[in-house]
């Protein structure tokens, strides 16, 4: 079998790591020929992450960017397509000219998308905000239509996605072999809490400023230490705010002694993927979440971990876990345990490879090996 994959950024972007990439050494081993596009390069996370993109100019500059790679890498995509028996697009939008060769192409295409970017995320309503908003409530219903198969991340996108096509489920998936549990803090008076994401997430942190500030105060030697952002500040918490590098990711996210996902409750946020919790767990950590789309069914309430929904909720949940050792302990064991049975790479990277081969021997007329 022959798979072309067109991704939307390169392994610096969790979603195009998780969805695209790390699927790739499996794959290969199995015998299938691979073959990746990506469409935005690492180098484009890095400017972004250097605020690149937070200047109006420059993020004209770089959204006419994007679009020429787009269009450019559509072309390949279709050029390329002739010789495979999968076309494989995570999260792309096609223009339409693209959309229209794509339609005649002989490959089957599965088309990945992880958020519920048929709502589109607004913060600041302005011309490029509507280009994007009218682009995506337009193009993803035409991507789909394309498509053979949809592989989402959970019910909420999946129930959108089944109007246009056949629907695959995977949530995450998370490479548990990347981390292991270790020791944490065996006390009360050094406990750090922790959150990872990107800019475009600290937005949440806000829901629970005022937890950490209480918190802080009961506890002096709390930490509350961020991996990804710089320069997040809250008065009387002491704040370690650490660069994100890939390779450092998994050892530093074991530094933590709870795992924090704070997420406000909207469209947009129900088709989130709760990737962070995933890792949270697979380190071995007790999380706090707030209870919003699939993060109720990742995290069991009470169990593998707990759930939040108002400032002393917050509070309430993060004092239990920092006052019990032995909860912080057998929470995070639960936890780790719950990734490994239902959101273990090793588990999805074969599932998606079998419903694959099945939907290239459903393909009429089909004469080519899916060895």
């Amino acid at each position: 079998m022959r798979v072309l994959f067109v991704s939307q950024y390169g392994v610096m972007a969790a979603s195009s790591r998780s969805r695209v990439f790390q699927y790739l050494p499996h794959f290969r081993r199995s015998g299938v020929n691979t073959r990746v596009i990506t469409v935005l390069p690492d180098t484009a996370i890095r400017s972004s992450q250097m605020g690149v993109t937070q200047k109006p100019f420059r993020k004209l500059v770089y959204y006419i960017w994007a679009s020429w790679r787009t269009t450019m890498c559509g072309l390949e995509a279709w050029w390329r397509a002739r010789y495979v028996d999968i076309l494989f697009i995570q999260k792309v939008i096609f223009p339409c000219p693209i959309r229209w060769l794509l339609r005649h192409s002989a490959a089957t295409i599965a088309f990945d998308f992880d958020d519920a970017i048929f709502t589109t995320e607004v913060r600041k309503m302005n011309w490029l905000a509507s280009w994007k908003k009218r682009r995506n409530e337009r193009g993803l219903p035409a991507m789909l239509k394309l498509a053979e198969l949809a592989v989402v991340e959970n019910p909420y996108t999946a129930e959108f996605a089944s109007t246009y096509c056949n629907v695959f489920t995977i949530t995450g998936p998370i490479d548990t072999e990347q981390y292991c549990s270790l020791q944490h803090a065996s006390n009360n008076t050094r406990v750090v809490l922790g959150w990872i994401g990107s800019g475009t997430s600290a937005q949440y942190l806000d829901l629970i400023r005022e937890p950490l500030r209480r918190l802080s105060s009961r506890y002096p030697g709390l930490t509350f230490r961020i991996i990804g952002i710089k320069n997040w500040t809250e008065e009387g918490v002491h704040v370690e705010n650490k660069s994100w590098s890939i390779e450092n990711e998994a050892t530093d996210l074991q530094g933590f002694d709870v795992g924090l996902m704070p997420i406000t409750d909207d469209p947009w946020t129900r088709g989130k993927g709760g990737y962070k919790l995933l890792q949270y767990m697979a380190a071995g950590l007790p999380v706090v979440t707030s209870p919003v789309g699939i993060n109720r069914e990742i995290v069991e309430d009470g169990s593998s971990g707990f759930w939040a929904s108002t400032p002393n909720e917050w509070e309430d949940r993060i004092r239990r876990l920092i006052d019990d050792v032995g909860l912080r302990r057998s929470m995070g064991q639960c936890g780790r345990a719950r990734v490994e049975a239902k959101y273990a790479l090793v588990i999805h990277q074969e599932r998606l490879l079998t419903r694959l081969r099945e939907l290239l021997d459903q393909r009429p007329g089909n004469s080519s090996s899916v060895a």
